[in-house]
């Protein structure tokens, strides 16, 4: 079984979530080729692409008249599919995307490359340009598609959900990684024809990221991720600052790189938090070395004012997975993560007061960490175990695969 993987940019050190999930199919039996419609930017070594099988595609940069060279040249094959084609042109015209002839251009060249390279079913990840190239590749060379749904591309403000609803709709099916997700998708974006969403968690591999024996000199807190609104690292600063009035100030490792890194560290400067350091970007094999050292992991995420939010933090499911205990926020999937409570502590979002409180009371009991720490671990062998899950996927493209699948294209929504 041969799977195309179609992504925006590939790899991506806040994406490793992609690769690890390509990886362990590959585990499974399955063939997979990457089609990158950019090439990565991050300054990231990824050590898992040396495990890839196949060497990953990256499409050419065309210039407007090099697209209508190629069109000339796939002019036989565009006859037969023209009917199909023309649905996915009037398609995007409807969504009033502003890279259309991008997105038509990726896909008449990804279409072409799965062709060639034997691909029997597309698959991209978020519901974004990458899914609208597959769908006009999977056009193209007549195979499925399918599209797993995250955050940023469900949440924004300012998505019309008439322009998700026939990509959906026209997709095999619609893989998501939380309920939290699933729920929105059903009632904000799917209008009145159901659509076939299939929740599943992103897995972690439970071999890598297990518990070790803790040893610190001084206790440690770990906040990874992109330095964006949405993460809350500014509230974590806030309840860092009523933690030093109180007399206590844990060493606060901050793993991660974006644009709130600037304001992020002048507001660092104006509470006197010198205790925390800025890390930068780190692999991901540095990532887990620091998951297995520290006393706990905090992410208080929050809804940004654009209404973007995480769903399912993968920072989350690795500290669950090496006894890492958590102090988070319901935001999203993270409640699912923990359990409500069982496995993490989850304080409101936006409040500094409550987290302060919650990390000063985790750090101050070594019982209360130990018992988390078994809750996570085991709740991550049981609902994010990365070979299960993947197992999960590689059967629903079998599926694909096997009957063929395509929703009708052109399909409309009610």
């Amino acid at each position: 079984m041969h799977i195309g993987y179609v992504l925006k940019k590939f790899p991506r050190a806040s994406e490793t979530f992609v690769l690890n999930e390509i990886l362990a199919l590959q585990r499974h039996g399955v063939d997979v080729t990457v089609f990158s419609l950019n090439r990565p930017d991050d300054g990231v070594f990824h050590r898992g692409l040396a495990e890839l099988q196949r060497p990953v595609v990256y499409l050419p940069t065309r210039k407007p008249d090099a697209w209508l060279l190629q069109l000339q040249k796939l002019q036989p094959l565009l006859r037969e599919m023209a009917p199909r084609l023309v649905a996915e042109f009037d398609d995007l015209l409807t969504a009033a995307r502003p890279d259309l002839w991008s997105v038509l251009g990726a896909g008449l060249d990804v279409g072409m490359l799965a062709r060639q390279h034997g691909v029997q079913h597309l698959h991209a990840h978020f519901a974004t340009v990458a899914a609208y190239t597959a769908r006009t590749a999977a056009a193209l060379a007549d195979v499925p598609f399918s599209v797993t749904c995250h955050a940023k591309d469900i949440y924004r403000d300012g998505i019309v959900p008439a322009h998700y609803q026939s990509l959906l709709a026209n997709s095999a099916f619609v893989v998501t990684v939380c309920e939290a997700n699933a729920r929105w998708i059903a009632d904000e974006l799917a209008g009145a024809q159901p659509l076939d969403v299939r929740v599943l968690y992103n897995g972690v591999d439970t071999q890598a990221f297990h518990p070790r024996h803790r040893r610190q000199a001084e206790p440690t807190l770990l906040a990874v991720g992109r330095l964006v609104e949405k993460k809350g690292f500014h509230v974590l600063f806030e309840a860092l600052a009523m933690l030093q009035r109180s007399g206590q100030r844990p060493r606060v490792l901050l793993v991660g790189d974006g644009e709130e890194r600037q304001r992020l560290q002048q507001q660092a400067v104006s509470l006197g938090l010198d205790h925390v350091t800025f890390c930068g970007m780190r692999t991901h094999d540095e990532v887990r070395e620091l998951v297995h050292t520290a006393t706990a992991m905090v992410l208080p995420c929050i809804v940004g004012q654009d209404g973007n939010r995480d769903a399912l933090p993968t920072v989350l499911l690795e500290a669950l997975a090496a006894g890492l205990p958590v102090v988070s926020t319901p935001i999203g999937g993270v409640e699912e993560i923990v359990a409500d409570g069982e496995a993490g502590v989850l304080v409101p979002p936006n409040e500094a007061g409550p987290l302060a409180q919650a990390i000063a009371e985790l750090l101050g009991s070594a019982a209360r960490r130990t018992q988390l720490a078994a809750a996570g671990r085991a709740r991550a062998e049981r609902c994010f175990d990365l070979a299960h899950n993947t197992g999960v996927l590689r059967d629903w493209f079998a599926a694909s695969v096997a009957t063929g699948t395509r929703r009708r294209i052109g399909a409309r929504t009610a």
